[in-house]
């Protein structure tokens, strides 16, 4: 991102400047580059944004200083640090931008030199002009992968913090593989597509040698792959706006074993490895003659990991049901699902009942929602944690709801919500509101142990103004509720809610009721002394 918005040769310009203002020969200077070095590589530069010729960026230190950059005039950089002068955490982030451009070393040894930084590019641009610039890489997919690689050696022994490792390999290696691109539009895309793949297994391949703790897996690491994923989806949708040219089968036909490495590159990220697998499949390899080689691989694969070692049994047992997804055998897909795998599978087929619904196949389709309201009971039940499956029946309700309104189906929506409770209250509660279904918004709220005072209050009165008594029998069983704790607070809450029950029955005309009511409840409870007083100063009852 930094390389595509400030110029190499601005930040060897401003790497100049810091040569002038902070000469090597002064011990000061010396120790200022040394521990702004340090804090680069500690990874304490954070939240760095650009403009054309200036740098933002938080770093770090003792405490949070925030840094600006002024690499036009580096003398007039800021740091909201104490120090007057060019400060340790502004040659920290001058070395973060760096990185974008060349490496960090380099800098540090011209910086030590008496050569100017700035003939180092002018060099380098009169010698590239002499010489005829050589082809990265072939028109095969073979090459394309070495070609990768051997970016990756190359990045990889630039990279001088590996605190962020993963942040570098997403901006620098990624950025610079698809700077790469052929020039034709769909083989531009097709390129993108295997880029993409190619930095996804290398970050699993990563975290398998650095072993990242959890926070970096969920926090740092994570959002680079959905990116990725999100960034093929987009790039297979660019290639479908033209007609694929037959040179492109080649292509197809090397990368049926080239996808499988998602399967078992690394235990890590299971869900988004073998959903990016499917993505590929399905819109890019749906030929049988593809299926037929996968499957046969993957079933001979899949009868020795059960014998040897399982590590990677389901990545393979969900590839197969892909296969059968692909050609249809959905009945197949179900006995898996019921007698193979857990409840925690159920997300795993969502790519699937979407890409039916894209194609609006309605009857197929009805299958597998059937499917999908039958096995949610034991997903529901599940140990698996309360907000992973909430996500998972929101995804749900969501697609049920879509479907409900594109076929027609007004009582499907509704009743899904009724299987799904408890996970599904809040879409249910909503549907009720909307529905004016009052008492059965009441129903629900009772049957899940709501209180009155934990139910919305504007909801409440909403409801009193449009179906007046109906919240009737709510507010009697909480009066009854408040009576039992014997406490003054829950006496005056019970108070509050003798007085809404009151203004019911006066909108109901019915005020002989009310009266012959309150007389009871008084009578009934006579010995409760505080009860009575708090019933005479809310002047509901009088001596």
């Amino acid at each position: 991102m930094l390389g595509r918005e400030l110029s190499k040769e601005l930040v060897l310009g401003a790497a100049e400047q810091i040569k002038q203002l902070l000469p090597h020969k002064d011990e000061d200077n010396r120790n200022v580059v040394k521990k702004g070095l340090i804090l680069y590589r500690q990874g304490s530069i954070y939240n760095v944004s650009t403009t054309s010729h200036s740098v933002s960026a938080k770093v770090q230190d003792v405490t949070s200083v925030q840094v600006e950059l002024d690499l036009d005039y580096f003398s007039m950089s800021t740091c909201t640090c104490p120090s007057d002068a060019i400060c340790r955490h502004q040659l920290a982030t001058f070395l973060y931008v760096y990185a974008s451009v060349d490496r960090v070393g380099t800098f540090v040894d011209l910086w030590k030199e008496e050569k100017p930084i700035d003939d180092v590019l002018k060099h380098v641009k009169k010698a590239s002009s002499l010489l005829k610039p050589e082809k990265d890489y072939e028109d095969t997919l073979g090459s394309w992968i070495a070609f990768f690689d051997r970016e990756f050696e190359r990045w990889y022994e630039q990279v001088t913090s590996p605190n962020q490792l993963f942040q570098s390999l997403f901006h620098h290696y990624y950025s610079a593989l698809k700077k790469k691109a052929p020039k034709s539009p769909e083989m531009k895309q097709f390129f993108i597509v295997q880029a993409s793949v190619t930095v996804f297994l290398k970050i699993l391949q990563l975290i398998n040698e650095t072993k990242p703790t959890d926070y970096m897996l969920q926090h740092i690491i994570y959002p680079y792959l959905d990116q990725l994923i999100d960034n093929v989806e987009v790039a297979i949708s660019e290639m479908k706006r033209y007609a694929l040219p037959f040179a492109l089968d080649p292509y197809l036909v090397d990368s049926v074993e080239r996808f499988r490495e998602l399967l078992f590159t690394s235990k890590e990220y299971q869900y988004e490895r073998t959903n990016l697998y499917k993505l590929l499949w399905i819109e890019l390899l749906r030929r049988d003659k593809f299926i037929s080689i996968e499957r046969e691989w993957l079933e001979e694969h899949l009868e020795k990991e059960q014998k040897q070692d399982p590590s990677f049994a389901i990545e393979f047992e969900m590839a197969l049901m892909h296969m059968n997804f692909l050609q249809s055998r959905d009945e197949e897909i179900f006995e898996v699902m019921r007698t193979k795998l857990t409840p925690s599978a159920l997300p795993f087929i969502f790519p699937w009942v979407e890409d039916i619904f894209k194609k609006k196949n309605w009857k197929r389709l009805s299958n597998w929602i059937s499917y999908l309201l039958n096995g949610t009971n034991e997903y529901i039940n599940s140990p698996l944690p309360f907000e992973e499956k909430r996500q998972t029946i929101r995804y749900l309700l969501r697609f049920i709801s879509q479907y409900a309104r594109a076929t027609n189906d007004d009582v499907l929506y509704e009743r899904a919500c009724r299987m799904m409770l408890p996970l599904s209250y809040a879409e249910y509660h909503d549907l009720l509101l909307d529905k004016e279904q009052y008492k059965t918004w009441i129903e629900l709220q009772t049957l899940l142990g709501f209180s009155l005072d934990e139910m919305d209050t504007y909801v409440l009165k909403e409801i009193e103004k449009s179906e007046p008594g109906v919240l009737l029998p709510l507010y009697v069983q909480s009066v009854q509720h408040e009576i039992r704790m014997k406490t003054r607070e829950n006496y005056k809450m019970a108070v509050r809610y003798l007085k809404r029950i009151k203004a019911q029955y006066k909108k109901l005309k019915r005020e002989e009721v009310w009266e012959n009511y309150i007389l009871q409840l008084a009578e009934e409870h006579k010995r409760l002394r505080a009860f009575k007083e708090e019933l005479k100063k809310g002047k509901l009852i009088h001596d």
